[in-house]
């Protein structure tokens, strides 16, 4: 029964996708044309696996804060704009850069910034401290590994000083990420542990300021603790035990299956401009 429900779950969230992609409700309800008649199986694939634009919207919108002043901002693979979308919302004056077209002209179909171009080739044409804030969702998972620490050293040079980026990736510290959703996506490379994103921020001279995680599975699908009282000294203690290591479980199998790093610009030189590179 298990099995059936979540088949009959996906194929509700694939109807529900391609609906949306047929003629869905855009920015501030505003109709998105036709999608055309010969809309790729990627297309769908990436729509399904995505979500509706206001359940991205949603997640995304907590991100805003670390903005605040910050101007303009670039969004390193906007995807359709929910993040555009958002920032336009709160008067942030935002653009995004995607190099799939469909992607680009449904940004534009709603009156979002939206240019059809390579990251790296855009970055590169940037002047140096010329972009107050850097927003990246769910792209460094989908880049050659050798390429994200020259991703992070152009975010660096392009950032003005105390300015913000905030880089988000699948969790590869959850079991579930692995089980449930990265590799379903078969444009993933691989996943990007945080520890190896951090340390590529920060020989880039950024520093990082905080680590977000997001996106915990359902709690249907977690670890249930026993939720009895027993009136036993030793049985309370057994009890406890078996609680704490289902806390443990839980954490690394079932925990957010997102996260994202917070990262500054410093004002001043930062300790790697004074004792050299780490070797």
């Amino acid at each position: 029964m298990q099995e059936l429900r979540q088949d009959l779950e996906r194929v509700q969230r694939e109807n529900a996708a391609i609906l949306r992609l047929v003629a869905g409700p855009g920015r501030e309800g505003k109709k998105l044309p036709l999608a055309p008649p010969g809309m790729s199986r990627e297309g769908v694939f990436t729509e399904v696996e995505r979500g509706s634009r206001p359940e991205v919207m949603a997640k995304l919108e907590h991100y805003l804060t670390f903005f605040r002043g910050a101007s303009p901002i670039v969004d390193l693979g906007c995807g359709r704009g929910e993040f555009l979308e958002l920032a336009d919302r709160h008067g942030l004056p935002a653009y995004g850069v995607d190099t799939d077209a469909d992607s680009v002209q449904r940004c534009r179909d709603v009156d979002l910034d939206a240019r059809q171009e390579n990251l790296f080739e855009h970055l590169a044409g940037l002047d140096p401290g010329s972009v107050g804030g850097v927003f990246s969702s769910q792209v460094v998972e989908h880049l050659p590994p050798e390429s994200i620490s020259g991703l992070l050293e152009e975010i660096a040079r392009i950032l003005r000083p105390g300015g913000v980026a905030v880089i988000e990736t699948p969790n590869p510290a959850s079991v579930a990420t692995h089980v449930h959703s990265f590799w379903r996506d078969p444009t993933h490379i691989r996943p990007v542990p945080a520890v190896a994103l951090a340390f590529a921020a920060r020989t880039a001279g950024l520093v990082v300021t905080s680590t977000i995680y997001s996106s915990l599975p359902p709690e249907e699908e977690r670890l249930k603790q026993i939720a009895a009282r027993p009136r036993g000294h030793e049985t309370r203690d057994l009890v406890g035990a078996i609680n704490a290591l289902v806390n443990q479980l839980n954490a690394l199998l079932y925990g957010p299956q997102d996260y994202a790093l917070v990262l500054t610009k410093p004002d001043g030189p930062t300790e790697e401009d004074v004792v050299g590179p780490l070797a």
